[in-house]
C-alpha cells in the first residue's frame, strides 16, 4: 500500500522530479504504517528507479528516464496516467521489434509437433468468434508459441510483460467484432503458413504488419475508452 500510494503520487505528478519526499516519520503519520513498513516501501520504490534514498539528504524523486517500466507497480501505475497512450505506443513498438525477430528465428527452429500445436490453436480460434475472451486467450497462445520456439528467453520475458500490462483492450461488441476477429485469425493463418514454409523473412514481415494493424485498431478503442480521472 505504501509503494502503490507513493508511486501514484510520483507518476501522477504530485511529487515531481527533484522533489524530496516527506520524512519517514511524516509518512508514518500520514499513511498509518510503522517506520519499518515505510522504509521497506521506499526501498522498493528505489529499486524501481522512482526515488533515490540518501542518508542525510532524504528521499528524492528521480527523472522518468530512470524508472523501471518493466517493474509491475511502475508499469501498472504509469499506464493509469498514460492519457495520450504514448507509453502504450512505446510498448507496442518494442513488442513489434522483438516478435519480428523471434518469428524469423522460430521459422528456422520449429519442428513438426510444434507446428501442429500452433495449427491446433489456429483451428480453435476460428471456432471461437462468439467467445471474445476465449479468442483472446488463443490469440495470446498463438504468439507465445512462436516466441517460445525462437529460444529467445529474454525476448520472451519482455514480451510476456508487455502482454500482461500493455494488452488491456476494451472488448469488441456488436457485429463488427466477428469481422475483426476473423481478420485477426486470417493474419495468424498467414503467419503460420510462412512459418510452416520455413520462410523467416516472410514470417517476420507478417508478424510486424499484424501487430501494427492490430495496435492501430486497438489504439482507437483504448483512446475512446479513457476516462478523465484515472484513480
Amino acid at each position: 500500500m505504501v509503494v502503490d500510494e507513493l508511486a501514484h503520487r510520483i507518476i501522477g505528478g504530485t511529487y515531481r522530479e527533484g522533489d524530496v519526499l516527506p520524512t519517514e516519520q511524516a509518512l508514518c503519520r500520514e499513511l498509518g504504517f510503522s517506520r519499518t513498513v515505510v522504509r521497506e516501501g521506499l526501498k522498493l520504490l528505489e529499486e524501481q528507479g522512482l526515488v533515490q534514498v540518501e542518508q542525510g539528504r532524504g528521499t528524492t524523486v528521480q527523472p522518468r528516464s530512470s524508472w523501471d517500466f518493466l517493474a509491475p507497480t511502475t508499469m501498472r501505475v504509469a499506464l493509469a496516467y498514460d492519457r495520450d497512450l504514448s507509453l502504450l505506443d512505446d510498448l507496442m513498438s518494442v513488442r513489434r521489434v522483438l516478435e519480428r525477430e523471434m518469428a524469423a528465428k522460430a521459422a528456422e527452429c520449429l519442428i513438426g509437433a510444434e507446428l501442429a500445436q500452433i495449427k491446433a490453436i489456429l483451428d480453435a480460434a476460428e471456432h471461437a468468434y462468439d467467445d471474445y475472451d476465449h479468442f483472446r486467450s488463443l490469440d495470446n497462445a498463438f504468439h507465445a508459441s512462436i516466441n517460445r520456439a525462437s529460444g529467445n528467453e529474454v525476448g520472451l520475458t519482455v514480451v510476456r510483460a508487455i502482454h500482461r500490462y500493455g494488452d488491456a483492450t476494451p472488448p469488441l461488441v456488436g457485429g463488427a467484432s466477428t469481422a475483426k476477429l476473423k481478420r485477426t485469425a486470417a493474419e495468424h493463418r498467414a503467419i503460420y503458413d510462412a512459418l510452416a514454409a520455413g520462410d523467416g523473412e516472410l514470417a517476420a514481415e507478417r508478424v510486424s504488419a499484424h501487430i501494427d494493424r492490430s495496435w492501430a485498431e486497438r489504439r482507437k478503442r483504448n483512446k475512446s475508452a479513457r476516462l478523465p480521472e484515472n484513480r
